[in-house]
């Protein structure tokens, strides 16, 4: 992709402080790889995965740090309250977190809270207090290939008792490490890979079309999206493809290259009520209505979006359709508010609440009308 005259006479800012290594196998290095950041290491990982071997096997390279498995999905500012009292209490100078985005987003925030000594997360997700600059180095190994959490400076949280779910964002946020290793995604369900394949396509679509979109992101955008578009469909049939595993896991991670500075839009916006009021998975609740949006935003791009198309390796706006589609379908992910058990009474309610400041970046201006009208579509 050339980018055009336009994009280049913009100034823009990338950054990308956190190391990747990536490749099958590299996990069996953790230990090495957490001894360059600290020597009283916390893992920190979810409840279900805890049990399973794709952790019980890389405990075994720390058997002395000790296990905070308490993350839920959707985490919560009082988990992350709890990890980082247990941090503090423990004195770990290291957080290696294992999983998909809720373990690494509780590790990131607990991280910072931790080193900051600062009581509570709660302000800072819903008080408006910034994201400070201090944090303990973050060992990111993810086990999904979708939420590309692994190299951005964001942890989406849920309070609960607000029942408010956005996104915290902030340098500190970083991790230090990521470690991605194709080989611990070969074990996934097929609902948990397509959502989390789903969740990645949409960071791609997003940091391309955001209003705050720039040339090196959106390379790396376009790029996520044609391993994807190509690789996905391959996985969902074929599940021990080790060749397309190691593809989603690439494009997991260079679509959350992709989107960390131009952030997320309308896709995102709307997932977090239909995960925090009604218990979509993160990936699956993205997966929701991207169809939708895609309609509705490609007409605002011009030029931009045939751009993507020709770069993601697709002849037109409904071949990228048609890979979403096929993939909720394939999954069983539900496509309408009926699957998602979500009645169309509660549609004034459910569009009010993807009022979200990120639809700021979508490229096409987003009222409540506008969005009541989507979701009506959906029913």
């Amino acid at each position: 992709m050339t980018p055009s005259a336009d994009d280049l006479a913009k100034p823009w800012t990338f950054a990308l402080p956190t190391t990747i290594t990536f490749g099958d196998g590299v996990a069996r290095n953790l230990a090495a790889i957490v001894a360059e950041f600290g020597c009283r290491p916390i893992w920190v990982t979810d409840r279900a995965l805890s049990h399973l071997p794709v952790f019980t096997g890389l405990r075994e390279l720390l058997p002395e740090a000790p296990v905070f498995a308490e993350v839920t999905p959707d985490p919560t500012v009082a988990c992350v309250d709890r990890l980082a009292a247990r941090i503090a209490e423990g004195r770990h100078d290291a957080v290696v977190a294992v999983g998909g985005g809720s373990a690494m987003d509780c590790a990131k925030a607990a991280a910072h809270l931790a080193a900051a000594g600062l009581p509570g997360i709660r302000p800072i997700h819903s008080g408006g207090v910034p994201v400070g600059r201090a944090s303990l180095p973050l060992i990111a190994v993810p086990t999904t290939a979708g939420t590309g959490s692994e190299v951005t400076p964001i942890a989406v949280l849920n309070d609960e008792e607000k029942s408010l779910k956005g996104p915290i964002a902030g340098d500190a946020l970083y991790p230090a490490r990521a470690v991605v290793d194709p080989e611990l995604t070969h074990a996934l369900p097929l609902k948990v890979t397509t959502a989390t394949g789903l969740d990645a396509l949409a960071h791609a679509i997003e940091g391309y079309w955001s209003r705050n979109h720039q040339p090196l992101c959106d390379m790396l955008a376009i790029e996520a999206a044609r391993l994807i578009c190509a690789n996905l469909p391959r996985v969902l049939r074929a599940p021990s493809d080790a060749d397309a595993r190691r593809a989603m896991s690439l494009a997991a991670t260079t679509a959350g290259a992709a989107f960390q500075r131009p952030k997320t839009a309308m896709v995102h916006a709307c997932s977090y009520p239909l995960s925090a009021r009604y218990h979509l998975p993160h990936g699956a609740a993205c997966a929701f209505t991207m169809e939708e949006a895609i309609r509705i935003n490609a007409p605002a791009m011009g030029g931009r979006m045939d751009l993507f198309l020709r770069g993601a390796g697709l002849e037109s706006i409904e071949a990228l359709i048609e890979v979403i589609r096929d993939a909720k379908e394939f999954a069983g992910l539900p496509r309408t508010l009926r699957d998602a058990g979500i009645a169309p009474s509660d549609i004034p309610r459910l569009a009010r609440e993807s009022l979200h400041p990120i639809l700021n970046n979508n490229p096409r201006p987003m009222t409540e009308t506008d969005l009541a009208a989507m979701y009506a579509r959906l029913a």
